[in-house]
């Protein structure tokens, strides 16, 4: 799939949430890298649609666009073979009580073990 048709099946709510894996956001914050409030009105419609806000969390959005943001990778394959990768990488910063936290999932919470490099 393109793109146009990614960012369009995202919009739509039409791309499968079977889909809408690590890479599927990497790839989303990568389109919109310059613009990640963009990125993030797509991805919460997108979750709007197919009915996912429970699994909502927006310190995690934040910290993966600004991540995509500041690596010089230029596509998902390339992100793929970086520590962004790992989808454990916010637990280097945050404690899973913190970040699962009510708070972090309604607002950017800063770090409570390491502050991030970007």
């Amino acid at each position: 799939m393109n793109d146009a048709a990614f960012i369009q099946a995202l919009e739509s709510g039409t791309l499968p949430p079977h889909e809408m894996n690590h890479a599927a956001h990497l790839r989303l914050a990568l389109l919109f890298r310059g613009d990640p409030s963009r990125a993030r009105d797509v991805l919460l419609r997108y979750i709007g649609k197919v009915g996912a806000q429970v699994k909502y969390n927006e310190t995690l959005t934040w910290f993966w666009l600004r991540a995509v943001n500041a690596h010089e990778g230029g596509t998902v394959k390339e992100l793929l073979r970086t520590p962004l990768a790992d989808t454990n990488l916010p637990l280097r910063h945050w404690s899973p009580e913190l970040l699962w936290s009510d708070a972090a999932r309604a607002g950017w919470v800063e770090p409570d073990l390491e502050a991030l490099p970007f």
